[in-house]
């Protein structure tokens, strides 16, 4: 077994010499190989130490503190939100987080926690190796399809330069490209009132269930553009407002 191997690095090793073209293809091959490896050791390095200040309060104290103090505060309570709302941490598992921050209250779970990974993202940037920290969480958020088609395909618009940054510095694999910008940060939105179901499919209005998580159907539509919500109003209700 060793000596296969061995004779498998000695052939692309003289393949790479008598070729300069081999050559610099092996050399993006050892290039990628090497960003792969920092992303999951130093980032998962710089999450660890992250994670070790992450603040203490209800999910929507954390919540609030995602536009406030510096870069390390931003990425502790982003952080922190992934943790609390996402099981184990996982920004893949997403779909799984349900319910409201506050109770009696509108402001979904699941969308509040997307806010704290796309701040932690951002904010861990500024951080010394931070950058492989962003990119891990990149990385384990788009291990789900729905993911990234619900939040990389349309973005908010201050996270596709943040992206573009990721990718150009660490190399990040997968298609990060995004089909249109929608709304911006923070996205958790503000409750309006009432919308009917035919206002709410002619605007493109995303659907929420009743436990506030993104679905096909259900009694909440969420206005990504303008950063509203609405409950939909059904049978003889007159309620619907006027959207501009």
């Amino acid at each position: 077994m060793k000596r296969s191997v061995f004779a498998a690095v000695m052939a692309a090793l003289l393949i790479a010499a008598a070729s300069p073209v081999m050559a610099a293809e092996w050399d993006a091959f050892a290039a990628e190989m090497q960003n792969r490896i920092d992303i999951k050791e130093k980032g998962a390095a710089v999450l660890s130490e992250i994670r070790a200040a992450e603040p203490s309060g209800t999910e929507y104290e954390l919540w609030t503190m995602l536009g406030s103090g510096d870069s390390k505060t931003r990425a502790a309570a982003g952080l922190a939100l992934v943790d609390r709302i996402f099981p184990n941490g996982d920004p893949s598992r997403w779909e799984e987080a349900n319910g409201f921050l506050t109770k009696g209250g509108v402001r979904p779970r699941q969308i509040a926690a997307m806010d704290g990974l796309f701040t932690a993202i951002a904010a861990l940037r500024d951080l010394p190796d931070g950058i492989w920290g962003a990119a891990y969480l990149l990385d384990q958020f788009g291990k789900s399809a729905k993911g990234k088609v619900k939040f990389i395909d349309e973005i908010p618009a201050q996270m596709r330069p943040v992206i573009d940054d990721i990718l150009a510095k660490t190399g990040l694999p997968g298609d990060w490209t995004s089909k249109k910008i929608r709304g911006k940060m923070p996205m958790l939105p503000i409750y309006r009132g009432y919308v009917s179901r035919e206002t709410a499919d002619s605007l493109n209005l995303q659907y929420l269930d009743g436990y506030g998580s993104i679905a096909y159907n259900g009694p909440y539509a969420w206005d990504r553009d303008r950063g509203y919500l609405y409950k939909i109003s059904e049978g003889s209700r007159n309620e619907d407002i006027i959207i501009d």
